[in-house]
Formats: C-alpha cells, structure tokens, sequence
C-alpha cells in the first residue's frame, strides 16, 4: 500500500517541472519579468543626396518591459549599411541606439534599406526598420562590364562603353586608362555635354593563352567634377 502512493508522487514531480518549462517564454524568467522593445521611429527618411555622399542614421528604442533586454543582432539588406548596436543588457526603463550609415555609391533611385533587429523580446523577436530616401546618380557607364568569351587565339575584338553624363553641366573626363596590355583604348574623349553621352571604344586582342584560360582587368574612367570620381569597367575574356 506505501508502495501504491509513492508512485504517483514520482511521477508528479517531472510533471510540475515540465510545465514549469513549457509556461516560460525565451525572453521571460521565473519572477514573470519579461523585456519589451519599443522604438521612437521605425521608419527613417534622409534628405536627397548624391550618389557618392553617405548618411548616419540612429534609431532610439527603449525596454518598456520589466526584464533586461538583449539585442541578439542588427543585420542590414545589403553591403551599403553597417550597424552598431548595444552590446550590454537595456534594463527596463533604459534607452539605447541602433546606429547605422548608408554609401550611396552604387545606388540610384528611390532607396528602401531594411534593418532587421533581433532581440530577447519574447513578443516580437525580430522587428523590421526601414531607411528611405533618394540618390541622384550625375553620370554612369554602359555596359557595366565587358564579358567576352569564346575567343581564338590573336583573335582581335572592338567594343564601347557609353558615358552617359545626367547632369546639365559638362562632365570633364580627366584620365580613361586599362588596366592591362591586351585592352587598348582607341579613342580618349576629354568631355561629355550636358544630359548627352560619349562613346569610349576599346580592342581586345589576346595572345599567347591557352585554351579554356580567362583573363582579367578593367578600364578605368575618372572625372573631375561629380561627386563619384572613380567609375571602373570589369573585362573578362576567355579563350575557346
């Protein structure tokens, strides 16, 4: 009969204990003190810009919670923004400041960059924020780069590449330059009128590679007068 109501008792124990675990939540503790985050904006707009320029940006939170919140990571949508975000506990009633900093280079348009921040907050474990505005590209090239592939040997091929000046002032070309002997330019334009465009044309002649062999350099154009100088022009050749 001892033997009879002991059982029971065991077994009541692993019970208590799993629901126990089952009732708490990753961001709460066994007082019930959980963490809350909440920001002042989640949406962040700068100011026109040019390409070329860049921007801080903060976002201010605070932990309405009654338990220490833990920003786990503050990741970006793209390799333009880096974050730098609290690496100790924000206890409850603290602030604290997600900062970031965007480089336009690259970027034209209408801009949307997410930040997605991941914390102990067992409501909302990841929060999107977004960093809005625009970039005004001055001048770009076209195409983007020079894929030429399935070449005979002293096989020789001409292209152009397109500078396209956006602004209505000229752009002034200061140097056009290849990075290796088996691009030569052929023409060396010193200006790009106003909301036109100029053509560079090349020749790439390779010799002395072996079959199924790439080689690779760029073409380099740089300007005096935009904000974004450098623009540089992947080439890639491979031989059949």
């Amino acid at each position: 009969m001892i033997i009879g109501m002991l059982g029971p008792r065991r077994c009541l124990v692993p019970l208590v204990v799993a629901l126990l675990v089952v009732g708490l939540s990753p961001g709460r503790t066994l007082s019930g003190a959980s963490p809350s985050i909440r920001f002042e904006q989640e949406v962040v707009s700068f100011r026109p810009m040019l390409e070329g320029d860049s921007v801080d940006v903060s976002f201010t939170f605070s932990n309405q919670g009654s338990g220490s919140l833990v920003i786990h990571d503050a990741a970006t949508s793209c390799g333009c923004t880096t974050a730098e975000y609290p690496r100790r506990p924000v206890r409850p009633g603290e602030e604290g400041m997600i900062r970031t900093t965007f480089q336009s280079q690259g970027h034209a348009g209408d801009i949307d960059l997410t930040l997605l921040v991941k914390s102990n907050d067992p409501l909302q474990h990841e929060k999107m924020l977004h960093i809005r505005g625009r970039v005004t590209r001055q001048w770009q090239v076209k195409p983007d780069r020079l894929v030429l592939t399935n070449l005979a040997p002293g096989q020789a091929v001409k292209d152009t590449l397109q500078v396209i000046n956006l602004m209505d002032t000229p752009l002034r070309i200061h140097e056009v330059s290849s990075g290796a002997d088996f691009i030569r330019l052929l023409s060396l334009p010193s200006e790009v009128p106003a909301g036109g465009e100029t053509a560079i044309p090349c020749e790439v002649q390779v010799d002395r590679m072996e079959s199924g062999k790439v080689r690779q350099s760029s073409i380099r154009i740089i300007v005096a007068n935009a904000r974004v100088k450098l623009v540089e022009v992947p080439v890639l050749v491979r031989l059949k």
